[in-house]
C-alpha cells in the first residue's frame, strides 16, 4: 500500500509540473486526460473514460447510468484533485455520457467442419479460423 502511494504522489508532481510547463509542452485537454487518469485511479478509469473538454466541460463516457450516478455524486471531489493535480482551475464541471456500446469482432464458424481423429495437433487450437489455416497448410504440405 505505501508502494502504490508514493507511485501517487510521484504522478501527483509529474502533473503539477505539468501544469506549470503547459504552455510549452501540452495543451489543457491532454493536461486534463493525465490528471483525469491520475485523479480518479485505474479502477474508475476503466469504467469511466475522458473524452473530450468542451469549454470549461471535461466530457466522460460511462459503461452504464449505476457508473453516471455514482460519479455525477463524487464531481466535487473529483474536480479539486484535478485541480490540485494541474494546479488551476480548469473545468467547472463534468458531464457523464452513456457509452454506445460496441459490438466485438464476428468469429465465423463454418458448421460443416469437423476434425478428422488423425489431427490430433489441430485439436489444440482454440480458434476455428487459424485450425482450418493450420489444416490446409498441412494438406498443402501432404502432411494428411
Amino acid at each position: 500500500m505505501a508502494l502504490l502511494q508514493s507511485e501517487t504522489d510521484k504522478m501527483d508532481q509529474a502533473l503539477r509540473l505539468l501544469g506549470r510547463l503547459k504552455n510549452q509542452l501540452v495543451g489543457d485537454e491532454e493536461l486534463l486526460r493525465a490528471a483525469w487518469k491520475a485523479a480518479v485511479g485505474d479502477r474508475i478509469e476503466a469504467h469511466a473514460r475522458f473524452r473530450e473538454l468542451l469549454r470549461d466541460r471535461i466530457v466522460v463516457e460511462v459503461e452504464d447510468r449505476v457508473w453516471q450516478s455514482q460519479l455525477h455524486s463524487l464531481e466535487r471531489q473529483i474536480l479539486q484533485k484535478i485541480e490540485r493535480l494541474t494546479g488551476r482551475s480548469m473545468a467547472r464541471q463534468i458531464e457523464y455520457r452513456l457509452a454506445i456500446p460496441r459490438p466485438g469482432p464476428k468469429v465465423e464458424i463454418a458448421s460443416d467442419f469437423r476434425l478428422a481423429a488423425q489431427d490430433q495437433e489441430a485439436a489444440g487450437i482454440a480458434d476455428p479460423g487459424l485450425r482450418r489455416v493450420y489444416l490446409r497448410s498441412k494438406k498443402r504440405a501432404g502432411g494428411r
